[in-house]
């Protein structure tokens, strides 16, 4: 009798699970369908500019944030400074809508977030694009090398997008990496480690006098070192920098202050940078950034304290949404833009943007050198270097584009990714016209030629005068060097331009930092130790040449191969790469061939081919 009450008990409670499955699948409707010709991803500056592009085209544009905000690093992080680039004869690499925006800004330096903002919004409204706000990436349909539809989720329910072309303009490229393309993290390309630049934390500050801080930071012209102004950008202030002490040393530094003038009297201070920031994944960021706001307190007491008479008066009255991320994947697109090619300003059949800002990386761990390879002759960014591998309709606008990673010390600036935003919005108009997705213009030297009078027209610039005057490929080291340059591993400064300057003696200074970059991120520590003991004792010679016999020297004591001393002459940039190369290479060789490579002979280091040499010495 028990058994037969259970086995009722249990027929009554499955029945009235079926009962109620279809109330609770009805409580699930599917997505609202939504159609458009361009679906773009991210309101970013090149958000807005892919947007704006395509819509005054007569395209369909729906743009989407998952935030309240429009602007990306300006409205959410607080980026304060502009970083334009100019040709030879003074004038600026952009053109069209990055000029009109840079015009209505009124400013080549400091940004007023709030009128940033205002300015791009306005720019959507003018333009017609449909701009959703609080739509959130859910899912990514992808078919036949296509993606299909977008899912979102809304306040008002799901909706599933479907589109001719897509524009992924979020900064990690979030969407791409939903669809399944390819990516390296961080400067993994190099074979040091997966970290990522610092991320940065911007202040807002009030009570400081805009006079006084200016005055401070350049007393007199020419301006200290490391220091300068202009009429609503100031930086420097890194004699004051080096005495702060951190609540943790590896986690946090104060790098040398830029200052920014708002509309409203308060100023916006860059110069909180935080290391060890993993921006693909949304927890990281999130500690991250509370960690950094409790850092924020910490270095306004230290400011007041070490400057009272710049900053005595300061108050932090808040800080950015969000953290200012530099770095996070790199595509593996259908060409990866390397630092060579950034440096010695070259150009592409389909070149959309021109660039020239300096490769100016930030740091990877607190307290090392920064790196700074050279000054870029101006460069093109081919359409390539947007479009994944094997998605026809996608293109990837933001520093997470196929750049590796230290091309991205140059690329990842906001006013080329809004250039490079409104060749995307141009080049998915073209394609529409073309009934073709944008890969089109990879495959089709017509279209690509269609593409290019259409980016004219529109005032884009695609050539710049000042190309590398530099002949560093007729010096011995040359190939070494390349292999150095795209690591991150051949310092120079910003004196360097338009090329590696090999027959040039490299400095005390240069070596060091090749060396302290080399051993932060494969160590050993006691390494670090020796480094740091023989920059203080060559401080007063730091910028002298260095002598081949103490190259050699260095290295021997570091562990590292080093051929025999060649006496007290001067040791050339071109001489310092082959040593170089020679002490680092065993640690950076690749783990796996690509096979698409083995019948060549070349080999794959992370992103970066090596091929037998030529006769003529050179690498392929």
């Amino acid at each position: 009798m028990e058994r037969k009450r259970s086995w009722g008990l249990l027929c009554g409670v499955a029945v009235a699970l079926l009962a109620v499955a279809p109330a609770t699948h009805a409580q699930s409707p599917p997505p609202r369908q939504v159609s458009v010709d361009l679906f773009v991803y991210g309101a970013t500056p090149q958000g807005v500019t892919a947007a704006a592009a395509a819509a005054f085209r007569g395209l369909r544009v729906a743009l989407a944030d998952p935030t309240p905000f429009v602007g990306g690093a300006f409205a959410q992080s607080w980026l304060n400074t502009l970083d334009l680039s100019w040709d030879s004869s003074g004038a600026p690499l952009y053109g069209s809508l990055v000029q009109e925006f840079v015009r209505r800004l009124g400013s080549f330096d400091g940004v007023d977030v709030r009128r940033a903002e205002r300015i791009l919004r306005e720019l959507l409204h003018t333009s017609g694009v449909q701009l959703k706000l609080g739509w959130r990436l859910e899912d990514v349909e992808v078919s036949q090398n296509r993606v299909t539809a977008v899912v979102v989720a809304t306040p008002e329910g799901r909706v599933r997008i479907s589109a001719e072309a897509v524009v992924d303009a979020t900064d990690v490229a979030q969407l791409a990496a939903a669809a399944g393309v390819r990516f390296t993290v961080g400067r993994e390309d190099t074979g040091l480690d997966r970290r990522s630049m610092a991320a940065g934390l911007v202040l807002r500050l009030r009570g400081l006098s805009w006079t006084q801080v200016s005055e401070a930071a350049c007393p007199s012209r020419p301006c200290p070192d490391g220091s300068g102004r202009r009429p609503y950008l100031v930086w420097g202030f890194n004699g004051l920098l080096t005495r702060y002490v951190p609540s943790d040393p590896s986690r946090f530094t104060l790098r040398g202050l830029e200052l920014a003038l708002q509309g409203d009297g308060s100023v916006l201070v860059k110069g909180l940078q935080v290391f060890g920031v993993d921006a693909t994944d949304p927890d990281s960021l999130a500690l991250a950034h509370r960690q950094a706001q409790a850092e924020a307190l910490r270095a306004v007491r230290y400011l007041r304290l070490a400057a009272p008479h710049l900053f005595g008066t300061a108050e932090l009255v808040a800080t950015a949404p969000a953290l200012y991320v530099r770095e996070s994947r790199h595509m593996v697109g259908r060409y990866r833009l390397r630092a060579d090619d950034v440096l010695y300003g070259r150009d592409f059949p389909d070149t959309v943007a021109v660039g020239g800002y300096p490769l100016d990386g930030q740091a990877y761990y607190a307290g090392e050198p920064p790196y700074l390879p050279g000054v870029p002759a101006p460069y093109g960014v081919p359409l390539r270097s947007l479009l994944p591998e094997r998605i026809d309709n996608l293109l990837v606008v933001s520093q997470a584009a196929s750049f590796d990673s230290v091309a991205a010390f140059s690329t990842r600036v906001v006013p080329l990714q809004m250039a490079l935003g409104e060749a995307a919005g141009i080049a998915a108009a073209v394609a529409h016209s073309l009934g073709r997705p944008p890969s089109v213009f990879a495959e089709n030297p017509s279209a690509l030629q269609q593409l290019r009078t259409a980016l004219r027209l529109a005032g884009v610039r695609l050539h710049a005068p000042g190309r590398a005057a530099v002949d560093d490929a007729l010096d011995p080291g040359y190939p070494d060097a390349v292999e150095l340059l795209r690591r991150g591993l051949f310092n120079g400064s910003y004196w360097l331009r338009g090329g590696m300057h090999l027959r040039r003696p490299i400095s005390v200074r240069e070596w060091l930092d090749n060396l302290e970059h080399f051993f932060r991120a494969r160590g050993p520590d006691s390494a670090l130790d020796t480094i740091q003991a023989v920059r203080l004792a060559s401080f007063p010679t730091l910028g002298y040449p260095l002598p081949a016999s103490s190259a050699v020297a260095l290295l021997r004591a570091l562990g590292l191969p080093g051929s025999q001393p060649t006496g007290n002459r001067a040791l050339t940039r071109g001489q310092a790469a082959s040593l170089l190369w020679a002490a680092f290479r065993a640690a950076l060789e690749v783990r796996e061939p690509r096979t698409d490579l083995v019948g060549s002979g070349c080999r794959e280091l992370w992103s970066v081919t090596v091929c037998p040499k030529s006769p003529d010495g050179r690498g392929r």
